[in-house]
């Protein structure tokens, strides 16, 4: 069994990260600037020895491929930046890598191809490094600082030749002799298909098989052109867990590091999709209490459950899994040594890859079981499509109102609903905050579960939060309207309407 570490590249000084986060910014500014935001906040976080090193120096590296032989870490992801026009950022420890050819370091990549944009801006889908450190002045008007665009086949094949020299490194890590390359964001990546095709082709005329492609992004809809797929953790397992263990007062959503694992390992899995664990989280140097913290993680808890997920892996006769993550420092995840544990979670991933081996027939009798109640357990995907359905089929009556000069606006102006609240910002609720933008309707809040992982310019409150008056609350979740209306009701809120209850009055 192969462990790869995940593996961020922003330990060293760039001209672009100077200009937007301030001069001599690197992802140890944060780490070194985090701070206790509760009681009992294990922050910030010291690299043994005090050892805030520069990736650019051949010692810093040469030493993380000391520790990864040592330990049993097989090779290192490292995260791979490549923008409109070919514009790169953050590469040079990669190639100085390729240049330093006796440094024994099993290596592939992955692109990281989201659009890096201001936390203020209204582009979805970006990434935003650190909103703790944004300038008070706009320095671009739109937000954006690198937009990720792909181009066509002079764009895909410029990519492609710069990549190529690494493909073909001995060390660049290999799937029956193709180059192992994954990517991040598959969703929105509409020309993925017939970029991939593309690169193929290039490939065969350089004298490689082919190219493994993963998507980070786990049974992702209508990819089977990828060859396989990886669940991305912990994000996904937070995502399966509906909120929160605790919130601290200044807001910090914290979760458990137990209910995290055993997310990761109760979810089924298939023999297309890599595994992932982790070592630990909490972003919050990079985003103060906009962040998320996984609390009470320790070596022995890794160790135990890092075993499983080997086993897990070897049950569905994957011989890789990956591991997040080597250095993400910021976010709290990372294998290096530190003043608190020293060696320990390296150690965990040495005494994991040795015991797995007698876990793996219990994984073995799981998939039999899952594979025979696959019926039974088909109901939550059944619920998925119903929803996904019933949505459909709002937004297809919504637009043929519209087709028919219907007015959203007008309808509530005659129930004397000048002053709004929208309930759940997903997609209907999206659809009907910019149907109402600039009119005589204002939209004053936003209520929704995701309040922290959500970019926008209107006020967000959770369920849970005391909620100012309006004239009514829209709710645009209708799926659950009969759960939420409930909910609300026991806030003491007098009127509330369905986005429904709008359209097909009409």
């Amino acid at each position: 069994m192969k462990v790869i570490a995940m593996y961020l590249p922003q330990f060293h000084q760039v001209r672009e990260n100077d200009q937007w986060w301030g001069e001599g910014f690197t992802e140890w500014t944060a780490v070194r600037g985090a701070k206790q935001l509760y009681k009992n906040h294990n922050q910030p976080r010291i690299p043994l020895d005090k050892n805030y090193y520069n990736l650019l120096e051949y010692e810093t590296m040469s030493w993380q491929a000391k520790l990864m032989k040592k330990y049993g870490i097989d090779g290192l992801c490292m995260y791979h930046y490549w923008f409109k026009d070919g514009k790169r950022i953050l590469e040079k420890p990669a190639e100085n890598l390729l240049e330093w050819k006796d440094i024994p370091m099993p290596f592939c990549f992955c692109w990281a191809n989201e659009t890096w944009a201001r936390s203020w801006s209204n582009i979805q889908n970006k990434n935003i490094w650190a909103d703790r450190y944004e300038k008070e002045e706009k320095t671009c008007e739109n937000g954006i600082l690198l937009e990720q665009k792909y181009g066509r086949e002079k764009q895909w094949k410029d990519h492609f030749e710069y990549l190529l020299p690494f493909f073909l490194d001995e060390r660049y890590i290999k799937i029956d002799g193709r180059p192992l390359f994954l990517i991040y964001k598959t969703l929105d990546f509409f020309c993925l298909m017939e970029m991939i095709d593309y690169w193929k082709g290039l490939a065969k005329l350089h004298s490689l098989p082919d190219i493994y492609v993963v998507g980070q992004e786990s049974n992702t809809p209508g990819k089977d052109y990828l060859d396989a797929n990886l669940n991305f953790q912990p994000a996904r397992a937070m995502e399966q867990i509906p909120t929160p263990g605790r919130y601290a007062r200044n807001g910090v959503k914290i979760w458990e590091y137990d209910d995290v694992w055993n997310e990761i390992l109760r979810e089924k899995t298939s023999d297309r999709v890599f595994l992932e664990g982790f070592v630990g989280y909490d972003n919050t140097p990079r985003h103060g209490i906009n962040g998320h913290v996984v609390e009470h993680s320790s070596p022995e808890k890794f160790s135990s459950y890092f075993t499983e997920l080997l086993a897990k892996s070897a049950a569905y006769e994957k011989n890789i899994v990956f591991l997040n993550a080597w250095n993400e420092w910021g976010e709290g995840m990372y294998l290096e040594p530190d003043e608190n544990c020293g060696d320990g979670y390296l150690n965990a991933v040495s005494i994991a890859k040795n015991n797995y081996v007698y876990l793996i027939d219990k994984y073995r009798y799981i998939e039999k079981i899952n594979r025979e109640n696959d019926l039974k357990n088909d109901r939550r995907v059944e619920k998925r499509i119903s929803k996904d359905q019933y949505y459909l089929h709002i937004l297809d009556h919504w637009m043929t109102l519209r087709e028919n000069n219907f007015s959203i606006e007008h309808w509530l102006k005659n129930e004397k609903c000048k002053r709004i609240a929208v309930y759940g910002y997903g997609i209907l609720g999206k659809h009907l905050c910019s149907e109402l933008h600039g009119g005589d309707i204002t939209v004053e809040y936003i209520i929704d579960q995701k309040k922290g992982d959500i970019s926008i310019d209107y006020k967000l409150y959770l369920p849970t939060e005391a909620i100012p008056e309006t004239d009514a609350v829209i709710v645009t979740a209708i799926f659950d309207y009969d759960k939420i209306y409930k909910k609300l009701k026991n806030k003491g809120i007098c009127k509330i309407i369905s986005l429904e209850t709008i359209l097909y009055e009409n």
